[in-house]
């Protein structure tokens, strides 16, 4: 009998992808999207033709990410599947028929006109706004409103360092003395409660090409923004860059309010590389283009991103860099006592007394995954007592494109009895997940097309803040940031120790070095509590939310006094 196939946009949450198997029966495999594309053309659609489910299901883990239906519903319709099943939050199902999925097909090409329209809109908006000056923004009131943008066309993101950012900045600002209105198509995560949240519906129903929904969900906000009294009474517009938007710069100029742009990497360099690409990549640019030449201040995270800036003609006035931070109440070890931990360990099956080895991300091609799964499997293969003795559980916290990859590797060495994946977790439960842990890693991996590693990967910081021994690459700002750092001795066994040492770094996707340093880390218990002690005294003393938002307020009174 072929058991249920669950066809997704993005990863589904741990939690509601248990009770969605559950619903039929503890059977199901998961197939994403993101997986599928990694064929093009006839590869892709034969892909598509070979799955086949009893039935396909089309899961909505919330509300908002209905728009993605209709898509779903093609797609599920190529398959050879004999019946297609749409699941809601609630699990109340749906079934449809391709003859009722001929009406999706209308709503696809009406959404897909649409979206060539939009897109022809914003070219000539986009080539005003790239021949205008800057405009002189008011002064910004020292208790004045901040209308933070989030105009990703994202669902169901509920983990990962864009959610840990977005909610450093949002509260960091509120408790700053500027009160914040929120705008975003997704309910906010990790957000405090005096922020005054503003919905915004996205398109009912999403159109080709993808990226060109962008343009749509845009016209979309500007309606919401203009239907409210919140921009009257902003004192900045805060956006978070992302494709294919230049809303900020549109209330911008419209209401002479200072534009605040956070700059995280060019969205356009980042499908290009990491994607399929956009197949209306001079638009998107144009986009990006327009945010930085507008913004009065940038804001980024790294230095690699701020020489970026600069070669793009973003004055050194205009730019603040500073890395990203921690909430030091949020992550905060004391929070958790034995028996919480205890708990943890005991829902996935974990021994009490057992060594946790963790790795939390959205495997990413820059997590390095890979490399730890490498690493497990040679120390499976060479040295499974020692592994066993040391009762070591090797823990994967988060869902993404290379995660299939990773479970093949340690399948393939049968280290599977070591391993524990528990898949995506709420960005609110990842500090219980750290405090349950004993040893964490970030394995990062250069670029692969050999550009500077531009990230600052949020994790790091909450690994530094849970006061946890932390392996990690010696890679741009994680060496940076982790320095003065412990570090393999070229030759011999004992590790270079410096007094204020953060972390024990190894050259990144070196998985020889990996295995070295996990061995060191396990068998030198006075080391890892030095590490832990290092590391969180200085995340407390560097990287809090409050610090990075007191640069930003610093800068835009530069720019704007």
């Amino acid at each position: 009998m072929t058991q249920p196939l669950i066809l997704t946009a993005y990863p589904l949450s741990a939690s509601f992808s248990r009770s969605l198997i559950g619903s039929f029966g503890g059977r199901g495999s998961v197939q994403t999207i993101a997986q599928l594309r990694e064929s093009r053309g006839a590869g892709f659609v034969l892909k598509l033709w070979q799955l086949r489910g009893d039935p396909v299901i089309l899961p909505i883990e919330e509300d908002n990410s209905a728009a993605l239906l209709p898509v779903l519903k093609l797609l599920a319709a190529c398959t050879r599947s004999a019946s297609i099943c749409v699941v809601r939050p609630d699990l109340s199902r749906e079934t449809v028929t391709r003859w009722q999925i001929a009406l999706d097909a209308l709503r696809f090409a009406g959404a897909s006109v649409a979206c060539h329209w939009a897109a022809l809109r914003a070219k000539r908006e986009l080539k005003a706004l790239l021949a205008a000056a800057r405009v002189a923004p008011r002064a910004l009131h020292s208790q004045g409103r901040v209308l933070y943008l989030k105009t990703n066309l994202w669902f169901g993101i509920k983990a990962g360092g864009s959610v840990g950012h977005i909610a450093g900045v949002v509260n960091g600002l509120q408790r700053a003395g500027h009160p914040v209105s929120f705008a975003s198509a997704e309910p906010p995560v990790m957000i405090d409660e005096g922020v005054q949240v503003l919905p915004v519906q996205p398109p009912t129903a999403f159109g080709l090409p993808y990226e060109l929904n962008n343009y749509r969900f845009q016209q979309c906000f500007d309606e919401a923004m203009a239907s409210s009294s919140v921009v009257k009474l902003a004192g900045m517009v805060y956006q978070r860059l992302s494709a294919a938007n230049y809303l900020g710069v549109v209330l911008s100029r419209r209401h002479r309010l200072p534009l605040v742009v956070e700059y995280n990497g060019s969205e356009v360099w980042v499908a290009k590389n990491w994607g399929r690409g956009m197949k209306h990549h001079a638009l998107a640019e144009m986009a990006e283009e327009a945010m930085l030449r507008h913004a009065h201040l940038v804001v980024t995270v790294s230095d690699v991103l701020r020489n970026e800036l600069l070669a793009r003609g973003v004055e050194a006035e205009r730019i603040v860099t500073y890395p990203n931070c921690i909430d030091p109440q949020v992550f905060d070890p004391t929070r958790f006592d034995t028996n919480a931990v205890a708990s943890l360990r005991e829902s996935h099956g974990i021994a009490k007394d057992a060594q946790v080895v963790t790795f939390v991300g959205t495997f990413g091609q820059w997590h390095g995954a890979e490399k730890l799964a490498e690493a497990i499997a040679r120390l499976w293969t060479s040295r499974a007592d020692w592994v066993k003795s040391a009762q070591l559980n090797f823990l994967f916290v988060g869902d993404g494109l290379t995660r299939p990859r990773v479970e093949q590797i340690i399948a393939e060495a049968g280290a599977g009895p070591a391993c524990t994946f528990a898949g995506l977790v709420p960005q609110a439960d990842a500090p219980r997940y750290l405090a349950a842990s004993d040893i964490l890693v970030s394995p990062h991996v250069p670029n692969a097309d050999g550009s500077r590693f531009f990230g600052s990967p949020t994790k790091l910081f909450e690994y530094m803040a849970m006061g946890k021994p932390i392996l990690a690459s010696d890679l741009e700002q994680i060496g940076e940031v982790l320095s003065p750092a412990a570090r393999l001795a070229v030759a011999g066994d004992s590790p270079q120790v410096p007094p204020e040492a953060r972390a024990l770094l190894v050259r990144p996707g070196d998985v020889d070095e990996i295995i070295r340093g996990l061995e060191h880390l396990v068998e030198q218990p006075a080391l890892r509590e030095r590490l832990a002690r290092n590391a969180r005294a200085a995340a407390l003393a560097h990287f809090t939310w409050d610090t990075h938002v007191r640069h930003i307020l610093d800068g835009l009174e530069r720019v704007a006094p």
